[in-house]
């Protein structure tokens, strides 16, 4: 019986890691994109200090075998990533080019909102000099289609609503305080953001004269999002992590609204 040489050796050693690769591979870390918005106490954009949406997420995660890397970029970035599955899941609301595009936790054919990650307020904003209220689904002081309203790039969580209702929307700001710096300058008449991020943004001394209006046009629900079409193996625990969600969400040390 010939005895393998060192070399021999080494060269079964590589090529049986070559054939273990393809397993560790189907357990390999789900890359999720959580976007770049800091809306504490739900999203930090801090990897030493998640926030706890981002918990939750990473604990639900960790409860049934998906280990996860939150990847933090401009949302528009998120989703062209996932759409050229450079992504394995998104945190987006169920708008109609999300849903269209990507899976959904689902109950009796529809979104299971019990199995969201968060729900939020958008609340609109005005300058205290302007008449504007928004009272039980109604705008005062104006028709919507004499308006334009400013929202963040790709929230379309804010923008669909706005275009149903008649409302002229500016989408074009980066960010939550760069739509209402165009709001105090005059160049939107009315702003809607989620309503952590206005709270953070209004903190800006030169966002004084803005206020808030008590009623908000609506509550959105997030979600981790995933690809429509999974491996059922990976579909089970996909499913698993959108359950865990639910219940740490609501637990006293996550709880989120």
């Amino acid at each position: 019986m010939k005895v393998p040489t060192l070399r021999n050796l080494l060269v079964l050693i590589f090529f049986a890691g070559m054939a273990i690769g393809p397993v560790h591979a189907q357990e390999r870390i789900w890359r999720v994109c959580i976007s770049d918005a800091s809306v504490p106490p739900l999203l930090n954009n801090d990897p030493a200090n998640p926030g706890l949406a981002e918990k939750v997420l990473t604990e639900a995660g960790r409860q049934v075998g998906l280990e996860t890397i939150l990847l933090r970029y401009p949302s528009p970035r998120c989703r062209a990533l996932m759409l050229s599955d450079q992504l394995d899941a998104i945190l987006v609301a169920p708008s109609a080019a999300n849903l269209a595009d990507f899976q959904f936790p689902r109950k009796a054919g529809s979104v299971d909102a019990g199995r969201r990650l968060v729900r939020i307020s958008l609340v609109w904003v005005k300058r205290a000099d302007t008449p504007y209220d928004w009272n039980q689904g109604q705008l005062v002081g104006a028709s919507p289609a004499s308006l334009v309203v400013g929202s963040r790039a790709a929230r379309t969580a804010a923008s669909e609503p706005l275009l149903a209702l008649g409302f002229h929307v500016d989408s074009s700001a980066n960010s939550t305080h760069q739509m209402l710096q165009k709001l105090a300058a005059r160049r939107v008449d009315l702003g809607l953001a989620i309503q952590e991020e206005v709270a953070a943004a209004m903190r800006d001394p030169q966002l004084q004269n803005l206020v808030v209006l008590s009623q908000s046009l609506s509550s959105v629900d997030y979600f981790v999002a995933v690809h429509q079409q999974l491996p059922p193996e990976v579909q089970a625990k996909v499913e698993a992590w959108w359950t865990a969600i639910s219940h740490l969400r609501d637990s006293p040390e996550y709880r989120l609204r």
